[in-house]
């Protein structure tokens, strides 16, 4: 699946399910291994992580070189509740890490895919009724940024901020984003 490619109506259905609290299975499959009081369910697919180069690999010497980032906008939602806010967050790779082991998009989009469905789940399957979205958020980025460092080192999980990243929405259109 390309770069370039926009996610259809159905596969945006898909990421406001991944991000619902009370509803949600994360990763590959759903309900199995659950870890929490929540069942959770839904899939986030590599083809939302449009990461865009902002910073080229064209110095061999330096033992990492270059840097992919992509912009989140992922409604999250409070089970059947009408409680929903927007999480937001960068995810940024290297092109190549320090042992000169080049990253290609492809293997990039499928880990943040991966690791954000089971850090979702993580989460959320532990969550309580009257837990603060922005706290969830906060603890999603946390346990996302964790995972997906130990895969590849250097890998952030941050406010929204490299010049020239794209804003993908999940489950939103840009623009409408619910109230806070």
């Amino acid at each position: 699946m390309g770069q370039n490619m926009i996610p259809t109506r159905h596969q945006q259905l898909w990421a406001v399910l991944l991000l619902s609290l009370g509803s949600m299975c994360g990763g590959m499959s759903c309900a199995s291994g659950q870890q929490g009081p929540n069942p959770v369910v839904g899939v986030i697919t590599p083809e939302y992580f449009r990461f865009r180069e902002v910073v080229l690999d064209d110095d061999l010497q330096i033992p990492a070189g270059g840097w992919r980032a992509v912009c989140i906008h992922a409604l999250l939602k409070h089970g059947s509740s009408d409680a929903k806010t927007v999480c937001k967050f960068e995810v940024g790779l290297p092109l190549r890490t320090e042992d000169d082991r080049e990253i290609p998009l492809g293997e990039a989009q499928l880990a943040a895919a991966s690791m954000a469905n089971r850090a979702v789940r993580d989460v959320l399957s532990r969550s309580h009724p009257g837990e603060m979205l922005a706290i969830l958020c906060k603890d999603f980025k946390t346990t996302y940024q964790a995972m997906l460092s130990a895969k590849y080192r250097g890998a952030r999980v941050r406010e929204c901020r490299s010049a020239g990243t794209e804003t993908v929405p999940f489950g939103i259109k840009l623009g409408e984003e619910p109230a806070p």
